[in-house]
């Protein structure tokens, strides 16, 4: 029999409870506008201080969840003190995050280098929730049975309940949200468009989806049978999953040892999926046992699926730490090996707790079946705490072991200069990646080559300037030589070739953009069309290279080459390619006038379908807009 840990409540709308949790609601709705609004480009303060943002960011958004949950759990004063502590702890570890963000120096060939990125701190956030939950589970049933190991079955009552708590929540949001949308749309139907406009805005969106968090907390929280039963149910249904799962592990690991691992290994995410299972089946197996109660699990086929899919845990770990042990010996650390090294590190808390319990229980069919289970239940709640907090200070920072990882690699000739990750480095490494980059532009080791010194000199420049992964990966793509160029690209009319110094430009120009184009071997089609775009005037070059538009090249009064223009959405059908190959391209001067509307030069393109049976599309020469003054 289980313990209701809930307070009913017999009025639920009328109560001190529900205003209060409306009141947080709103304060919580408040700081959150006033923190993004503080993040709008451009940025205001907080947001340009990410030690005091980053801080107030998941205070605002996590601890008012806290309150909304332990303000129908816990009394006043308990309940304040344990949102204290919360908050000092995730302000703490927020602005440690802060702290660790690369605060890159503006360089002398690049004085526009992007600020750091304060806003993506999605998987903070993840991480933090989870920890919360966790901890709150063990204050609140420490706090109400008074003892720091509460009984298993208050454990498993509150731990479900805010499970069960949160999805239900999540899915009321969800459609509260939706039928906000087809309200707007049935609005607009009539063209009446103030709808759509209200719920777009930031101070309708937060109080209104923070109300419906607090009012979806406190009906499930009022209503404990609704929770128990949707709870049984959902355990229930997934304990049957429980028997087949069992099969499915154990015919894989019985086939091992008359095969070769070779081809598990191959696969690149043996280590991820072989975790995976293995938290599926924990999760299985406690649907099954439940709160330990003899009539929750009176089926034996279930019982005996849970003793053997706990001692298969162990070889599932271990073959997941195999696999990590050997990607990290031919590749060294990265921040998803560090959080898959500390992922099989509590699911290796499990495993060994679960083996014990399977072999101090008596037979499935007697009544303490698996018993020993709550004890490692509960111990891991504790150890996963401790891991997280690892995770999320210098202890265990992915990036810091990463970094210390990959720089080691460097030092001991594993990993060549030329070959350095320095795209993790920069994006992945924070401001130890930071501190290496800036470090490794004066590098130097005998036993590297004067060329390779001066690659990777090069290539940590370049990473400490580039705002983008992908501006950085196209960057440090050698291009090839002008020669190789000319091979590549087929011109036309036939018959025609390319000034060496068009070449030298266009692959210049590719580079500091960070594409490429042409200049990159595998990139394509490669086409390049001399065409006049005025009568009896220079030559000009538009390259086809790959990118959905078309550049346009002419020379200038010095003689150097520049892209003047650009032709978008050009229309591909086999009467223009034809004639563009044949040089075939007369200059016409436009149909309509261009309109100069506020320093911007707007073209009014007719609609032309002059390819048929193709798509019709407008064609246009778009001049670059003027350079910043």
């Amino acid at each position: 029999m289980t313990t209701d840990t809930s307070a009913p409540d017999q009025s639920p709308w009328n109560s001190r409870t529900f205003i209060a949790r409306l009141m947080i609601a709103l304060v919580q709705a408040a700081g959150l506008y006033l923190l993004i609004e503080a993040a709008a480009p451009p940025p205001a303060w907080p947001a340009t201080v990410p030690t005091l943002f980053i801080p107030l960011l998941m205070i605002w958004s996590l601890i008012p969840l806290l309150a909304l949950l332990g303000v129908g759990q816990l009394s006043r004063r308990p309940l304040l003190l344990w949102l204290l502590a919360a908050t000092v702890v995730v302000a703490g570890l927020g602005w440690y995050a802060g702290w660790r963000l690369p605060e890159l120096p503006a360089m002398d060939d690049n004085p526009h280098a992007p600020p750091a990125v304060i806003w993506n701190y999605g998987g903070l956030w993840l991480r933090l929730a989870i920890g919360l939950f966790i901890a709150h589970t063990l204050v609140v049933d420490a706090v109400t049975e008074g003892r720091w190991r509460p009984s298993y079955i208050r454990h498993f009552d509150t731990a479900w309940k805010q499970g069960v708590q949160a999805a239900l929540t999540g899915v009321f949001v969800a459609v509260f949200w939706l039928t906000l949308h087809l309200g707007a749309g049935l609005f607009e139907l009539l063209k009446i468009t103030f709808f759509r406009r209200l719920i777009e805005h930031d101070w309708f969106a937060l109080p209104a989806t923070t109300l419906a968090m607090a009012t979806a907390i406190h009906v499930t929280d009022v209503q404990p049978s609704l929770i128990r039963g949707a709870r049984t149910l959902a355990l229930t249904l997934f304990s049957w999953l429980l028997p087949l799962l069992v099969v499915i592990v154990v015919g894989f690991l019985g086939s091992l040892p008359f095969l070769s691992l070779a081809p598990l290994w191959n696969t690149h995410f043996s280590c991820g999926l072989l975790l995976a299972t293995a938290a599926l089946l924990i999760f299985l197996i406690n649907c099954c046992y439940q709160d330990g109660a003899a009539e929750r699990t009176t089926i034996l086929a279930k019982r005996w699926a849970g003793s053997v899919g706990a001692l298969a845990l162990a070889p599932l770990v271990a073959l997941a730490a195999w696999a990590l042990g050997l990607r990290v010996g031919q590749y060294g650390w990265t921040p998803q090996r560090v959080d898959a090294a500390i992922i099989t590190l509590g699911i290796s808390a499990y495993a060994a707790g679960y083996v014990i319990a399977v072999l101090r229980a008596p037979h499935p069919s007697g009544p303490h079946w698996l018993r020993r289970l709550e004890t490692t239940n509960h111990l891991t709640a504790h150890v996963a705490l401790v891991l997280l907090l690892a995770l999320l200070t210098p202890l265990a920072d992915p990036a810091r072991l990463m970094v210390v990882s990959q720089m080691a690699r460097l030092r001991s000739g594993a990993v060549g200069p030329a070959d350095l990750d320095v795209v993790a480095l920069r994006f992945d490494g924070a401001r130890w990646g930071r501190d290496a980059l800036m470090a490794l532009r004066q590098e130097t080791d005998s036993r590297w080559s004067a060329t390779q010194t001066d690659t990777l000199h090069a290539n940590a420049s370049t990473a400490l300037i580039k705002g983008s992964r992908y501006q950085l990966e196209g960057a440090l793509k050698h291009p090839v030589t002008a020669q190789d160029l000319a091979s590549r690209i087929k011109v036309y009319p036939a018959g025609q070739s390319l000034p060496e110094d068009f070449l030298q430009t266009y692959s210049a120009l590719k580079q500091r953009q960070g594409e490429g184009g042409c200049a990159i071997a595998g990139n394509g089609p490669c086409n390049a069309y001399l065409i006049s775009v005025q009568t009896g005037g220079p030559v000009a070059v538009l390259m086809e290279d790959g990118y959905g538009t078309v550049p346009m090249f002419e020379r200038d009064g010095q003689n150097a080459w520049h892209q003047t223009g650009t032709i978008r959405d050009l229309t591909w059908c086999d009467r223009v390619r034809d004639a563009l190959q044949r040089g075939d391209a007369t200059p016409v001067p436009p149909n309509r006038p261009d309109l100069l509307v506020a320093g911007v030069r707007l073209h009014i393109d007719p609609d032309d379908g002059a390819c048929k049976g193709s798509k019709s599309v407008e064609t246009r020469i778009m001049e670059p807009p003027p350079p910043d003054k």
